[in-house]
């Protein structure tokens, strides 16, 4: 496919046109409030018309008509006096997740290229960019909605193009797109502004290949620096990675990440995945997988103990529970059972100090606790034929809390003591 595509900041005149006629369409709708109905009518009276017969010219109509709609339900209102940004009420949030759905539906579809693209597709999707690229590096916008489509224009279309380009025009476009970002650095300290300049620039450096690696990790752990980054605004470097079967590159971003998604509380168990996938592949990279695992520590605790507990290693399994003051109450009897299976001695100091912090409490809540524990270290004892030491330790146990009635009632109801 021979590549017809520019790179330029100015938003082309079909683009201009398309939106100066969306005004119009909608223009029956005056400052109605910015909900869901209000989209969807919007929405209706763009696309009652004609849309364009070529598919690639439709997909980018479509494409501007969403993100028209878009960038006035999230245009904020401004407060002159603070010169702060309202937030987005309830509804405005509504009506901008149902458009971020229908831009990822539309996202997901291929542009239906049969051959090179046109002079008229060319310009119009050049326009598109430039007009997506403006709007997120506007201040007056939400630059993480804008940096989203973004990412996705590129990800999922831009790259489809350029990937039966030649490696010399695929660089000399990336390398323009950089360049072209470089020139539009905010002038301004607003950290959104900021965050999705350095994210975009990131993308672009990552499609360029791994020796581009470096810089575009150093860009996001710039952004990782603010206190409102939030990593599920990352593009989506892991998965590309794993589709493209680059396990080597893989590696070193789960490791390189690691410090970063440890900000998240949630979804860590897709980032455990992806280093599973690695190891089949790379057995080698098992060490650096236990360096990033640690890293993630201790937001990624459970993380941590599955690995542990599948890789078998119960030593460190257990120096890890015993550090943490974890409980064994806490764990399903099935999920402590490959230890029980395996190294079953290892688990005696963990319940035992377990049962000295619930026997801390000094009540019977406490004592309840302690008991339960102690019901399944019996067990642990029987099971590795150590009876004779559990009955001198329940025996002297016992009688060491001899004036803890409540304890002592306790007991007897567990069938600890006659």
């Amino acid at each position: 496919m021979t590549l017809i595509l520019n790179i330029k900041k100015d938003i082309d005149d079909a683009v201009q046109q398309w939106h100066q006629q969306f005004a119009q369409d909608i223009a029956p709708l005056g400052q109605g409030i910015r909900n869901v109905q209000y989209t969807t009518e919007a929405l209706t009276l763009i696309f009652q018309k004609e849309l364009p017969s070529d598919p690639v010219e439709q997909a980018l109509f479509k494409l501007n008509a969403y993100l028209y709609i878009l960038q006035i339900v999230v245009q904020p209102v401004q407060n002159y006096l603070s010169r702060t940004m309202a937030s987005l009420g309830y509804h405005t949030h509504l009506a901008v997740a149902e458009l971020q759905k229908s831009l990822q539906h539309l996202f997901a579809e291929s542009l239906h290229l049969t051959d090179s693209l046109t002079v008229e597709q060319s310009k119009l999707l050049s326009g598109t960019l430039s007009y997506i690229r403006l709007e997120m590096l506007s201040e007056s916008r939400d630059s993480f909605t804008f940096l989203d489509s973004y990412i996705r224009l590129w990800m999922n279309w831009m790259m489809a193009i350029l990937a039966d380009s030649t490696l010399k025009d695929k660089e000399q476009l990336l390398q323009a797109e950089v360049e072209l970002l470089e020139q539009l650095e905010p002038r301004s300290g607003h950290s959104a502004l900021k965050q999705a300049w350095w994210l975009a620039q990131s993308y672009i450096h990552f499609e360029r290949g791994a020796e581009h690696d470096e810089v575009a990790l150093a860009l996001i752990h710039t952004a990782a620096t603010k206190q409102d980054f939030y990593p599920d605004r990352l593009p989506d470097y892991l998965e590309r990675l794993t589709q493209q079967a680059q396990w080597q590159r893989l590696a070193q971003w789960l490791t390189e990440l690691a410090d970063v998604l440890r900000q998240q509380q949630s979804n860590l168990q897709h980032y455990a995945s992806y280093w599973e996938q690695v190891i089949a592949e790379l057995p080698a990279e098992e060490p650096q997988m236990w360096i990033a695992l640690e890293k993630l520590l201790p937001v990624g605790g459970r993380i941590y103990e599955e690995k542990l507990l599948a890789y078998g290693k119960w030593q460190l399994w257990m120096d890890y529970q015993l550090a943490a003051g974890n409980d064994p109450a806490n764990y399903k009897v099935t999920e402590l059972q490959p230890l029980e299976n395996n190294a079953p001695e290892m688990l005696l100091p963990f319940y035992h100090q377990a049962v000295e912090r619930h026997m801390a409490h000094k009540n019977r809540q406490g004592y309840k606790a302690a008991v339960k524990l102690l019901k399944r270290l019996a067990k642990l004892y029987k099971k590795i034929k150590q009876e004779p030491r559990w009955t001198a330790f329940i025996e002297q146990f016992a009688q060491r809390h001899s004036r803890l009635r409540a304890l002592q009632e306790e007991l007897r109801k567990g069938k600890l003591i006659p």
